[in-house]
């Protein structure tokens, strides 16, 4: 992340400074032709405390930065402190006032830019109160967020956040979370400026990923390239959720025992995917099991355009996650948890895998005293272990089941064959040359597949219990 803070003041009294100069030296006087504004009117959306820009429009700025997108364009805020100092002053082109937040530490700013666009930086014109600490968020929907900036130093005044390249998104959110000001925290905000680059074109708002999923490709500072995919559970199941994952029906179960759920904490926007596991439930294929539980479905990166087709074909890929599991969890004798895949569906686990699929999910499983030991369960079509149902790679840590969100981390090398997990931010795994035989195997996606087992009745909870899934992202780069 890149802060560069500017002083407005200086630099205006520099340019106007070189232009009196070349008036001088030129010798030409220029007329100015002042236009009138047209009158304009946007409403913003009724489920927040919000305000429209309206009345006098002033044109978007232009400059080497390239257009302001958020001038005039609807903007909504957590809080205002006041009538006279509403969302809609900080979107106003700069022609007067500033929002002004109601008190507390956690307050956003957000604006739609009516239409997807390749962001390059956003600009953030403080008033007084300024934010020690805040994140730069993104949404296809105005609904489902993802963070992509963060920065813990801020020090007011204009503050300039460049983003990843080849950010894409219709919505952008300001979202603060520490004020400079101890007492009574509140936040003032004159301007939220957002920027393409100069020459960049927009695509409609209907190309836009929406219901929480948004694909990238994004270039670092070194000149090296990443394909990024972040997806979230607003709109789970509809047609649009659908597309925007890459889902397909093939090799799918349990769709009556998953479910989307608000859950204000869930990392990523608040939706998140409960998964119901009744008591003595096992795999799909448990005949003789006293209750269903569980569900699987399959990513398809070759759906989601050319960066799938980036993902689908790069040497690494990094899946991570956010899970929850309530206090007291049963983890009974072992269970399937979410992870990466390749080749054909169906040939990567089940003891009836073929030659042209690999999968790499996770486990909890009895392990050194402990039945929520963490691991990797393996299957290549030349590492499946001597029976063929999968080869177990215990790591250095435990599930934990205290109702907090955690983070789990894999990255798959596909011509190395190494595994590497990340818990909590943390390394827990590092085994190189298992994952062997996949090198000509491409990346699939995510392999979502959660249930107790196991084939049968012993596998299972004592009594019915949740999972909560959220805040999916894959990317041929280390996340965390």
């Amino acid at each position: 992340m890149s802060r560069i803070t500017l002083n407005r003041r200086t630099l205006t009294r520099a340019a106007i400074a070189l232009g009196v100069v070349l008036i001088l030296v030129i010798g030409i006087g220029f007329a100015v032709d002042s236009g009138s504004k047209s009158d304009s009117t946007t409403t913003a959306p009724a489920t927040a405390t919000s305000s429209a820009a309206a009345g006098s429009a002033t044109p978007a700025p232009e400059s080497a930065a390239g257009t302001d997108l958020a001038c005039g364009k609807p903007a909504t805020a957590s809080s205002t402190a006041s009538g006279a100092n509403p969302a809609s002053d900080a979107t106003d082109c700069g022609s007067s006032g500033s929002w002004i937040s109601g008190s507390g530490a956690a307050q956003w700013l957000q604006v739609d830019l009516g239409a997807s666009n390749t962001v390059d930086h956003v600009v953030v014109v403080w008033g007084t109160d300024y934010a020690r600490r805040f994140k730069i968020r993104t949404s296809t929907d105005g609904a489902s967020w993802h963070t992509i900036e963060e920065v813990t130093d801020g020090a007011g005044g204009t503050e300039t956040v460049a983003l990843p390249s080849g950010t894409d998104t219709q919505w952008i959110q300001l979202y603060l979370e520490k004020s400079a000001k101890s007492a009574a925290p509140l936040y003032s905000v004159v301007q939220l400026e957002v920027y393409s680059l100069p020459g960049a074109s927009s695509d409609a708002a209907s190309s836009s990923a929406a219901a929480g999923a948004a694909t990238s490709v994004a270039t670092s500072a070194a000149g090296s390239t990443s394909a990024q995919w972040t997806g979230q559970f607003a709109g789970y199941g509809t047609v649009a959720w659908k597309a925007q994952w890459g889902y397909t029906d093939t090799g799918q179960f349990g769709k009556a025992d998953l479910s989307e759920v608000t859950d204000s904490t869930a990392p990523g926007g608040g939706s998140a995917l409960r998964v119901y596991y009744g008591a003595g439930s096992s795999a799909n294929s448990c005949t003789d099991c006293p209750n269903p539980g569980g569900g699987q479905f399959y990513q398809q990166l070759s759906s989601l355009g050319a960066t799938g087709t980036a993902m689908e074909n790069s040497e690494t890929l990094d899946l991570k996650y956010s899970i929850k599991l309530p206090a007291g969890w049963d983890f009974g004798e072992a269970g399937k948890l979410p992870g990466l895949y390749g080749g054909t569906i169906g040939e990567e686990s089940g003891g009836n895998h073929g030659k042209d699929g690999w999968s790499t999910r996770y486990m909890f499983r009895d392990h050194g005293g402990a039945a929520n030991a963490g691991e990797v369960y393996l299957y290549t079509p030349t590492n499946a272990g001597p029976t063929g149902y999968g080869v177990d790679y215990f790591g250095n840590w435990d599930w934990t089941a205290d109702g907090n969100w955690h983070t789990v981390e894999q990255l798959v090398n596909r011509q190395t064959g190494s595994v590497t997990v990340w818990f909590d931010g943390r390394q827990v795994m590092q085994d190189n040359d298992i994952a062997t035989g996949i090198s000509a195997i491409p990346f699939s996606g995510v392999f979502f597949s959660t249930f107790f087992g196991g084939h049968d009745t012993t596998w299972g909870p004592k009594a019915a219990e949740y999972a909560y899934f959220a805040d999916f992202s894959l990317s041929t780069a280390i996340q965390h």
